[in-house]
This record gives C-alpha cells, sequence and structure tokens, in this order.
C-alpha cells in the first residue's frame, strides 16, 4: 500500500506540475503577444489634415498565375514547368481627396486679401480592402509559401490602385475641390475679404460673378 500510495503521489505531483507549467508559459506568451500589439497601435498615431472629396467602393476578382522551370536529370536533363494559380475576390474602399498640409495660406489683414497657394491634385488617401481566397492551385515543386501570400495581398491592393487610376474618381474629387474653392471665395467675399488663388485646381473653373 505504501509503495502504491507513494506512486500515486508522484503521478499526481508530476501532472499538476505539468499543468502548472503549462499554464505559466501560455499567460508569458499571452501577454507578451498583447504589449507588442500595443506598440504597433502608437507606432500608427499621428496629426494630419486631408479633407475627403469621393468615397468608391470595389469588388473585384484578381487572378494570379506563377510558373517556375525545374530541370530534372533522368537521366538525360530535362526541363518541366510547374504552375501555381491564385484566384483572390478583393473587397476595397478607397478614399480620394487633398492633403491640406500642403496648402499656403497667406492673410493680408490691411488690405484684406487672403491668398491660397499650393494648392494640392487630388490623389488617393487611403485603400482599406479585404481579400478573400477562392481558389489555390500550387504544384509538388511549386508551393505558396507565407512570402506569398503576403505578395498576394500588396498585388490585390495595387490593383484597387490602377483601378482607381483608370477610372474618372480623380476628376470628381478635383471638381468637389473646385465647389470648396468657391464657397472658400464666397464666404470670403461676404466678408469682405478677397480671396485669391495662386493656381486653381482646374484651370478652367470660372471665377464666381461679383
Amino acid at each position: 500500500m505504501t509503495k502504491r500510495a507513494l506512486t500515486l503521489f508522484g503521478f499526481l505531483a508530476a501532472f499538476g506540475l505539468g499543468i502548472w507549467l503549462t499554464q505559466f508559459f501560455y499567460q508569458s506568451k499571452q501577454k507578451e503577444i498583447t504589449e507588442s500589439q500595443s506598440t504597433i497601435l502608437l507606432d500608427k498615431v499621428k496629426d494630419v489634415l486631408k479633407l475627403v472629396t469621393v468615397e468608391a467602393n470595389f469588388n473585384e476578382l484578381y487572378n494570379e498565375t506563377q510558373t517556375r522551370p525545374v530541370t530534372l536529370y533522368l537521366p538525360l536533363p530535362s526541363t518541366f514547368s510547374f504552375s501555381k494559380k491564385a484566384i483572390l475576390e478583393v473587397q476595397g474602399k478607397v478614399l480620394v481627396g487633398y492633403d491640406l498640409e500642403k496648402v499656403k495660406i497667406t492673410a493680408d489683414s490691411v488690405n484684406r486679401v487672403l491668398t491660397l497657394s499650393n494648392l494640392p491634385e487630388p490623389e488617393i488617401l487611403s485603400i482599406d480592402h479585404q481579400v478573400q481566397y477562392r481558389n489555390l492551385e500550387e504544384s509538388f515543386f511549386n508551393s505558396f509559401s507565407a512570402e506569398d501570400y503576403t505578395d498576394l495581398n500588396r498585388n490585390a491592393k495595387d490593383m484597387l490602385k490602377e483601378k482607381v487610376e483608370e477610372s474618372d474618381l480623380m476628376d470628381k474629387a478635383r471638381a468637389q475641390g473646385n465647389q470648396m474653392l468657391d464657397v472658400i471665395r464666397f464666404m470670403g467675399e461676404s466678408l469682405g475679404w478677397t480671396v485669391k488663388l495662386e493656381v486653381d485646381l482646374i484651370e478652367s473653373t470660372p471665377p464666381l460673378a461679383e
């Protein structure tokens, strides 16, 4: 009985020690991950001054095929091509507008003249996208790696950027920017100020009637 009791006690002690060590390492790992995420969030905080004039939503299918040549000796050297293919559904929201940090404002209080200079062109302010992998086909000598998934995600975002540049979103954003300038000009003239634009966003924009 004493030997069995000691054996049972030793087994229970080892089992309890194993549970304690598992919880200890799990909690330590969990704490480390949480601290790392907090640091990343702090790195993303900065002051911005941007004006969004156009918002667009995209839903696109993105296909990418990569081919890798492999030379096998059977016994003569022969080259074979092994491909891998990915089909992605890309959903994204694109914001187009102006970086107002580039604008320079000069006020002449004596002559009551407000001058706006260094007016920027519309640009893509942000691209928020999500990727769903619809189909993945790979070969034995050409399989997907973690780096490949990162490249696919980046290429999908670049595809959305190209879609925006090929569309009329920039023209729409420019038109909205001109309307904003007309409002600023009207408000300034209503208060007895003259608003001057060093370079208008669209040269053909007619001035407001006096």
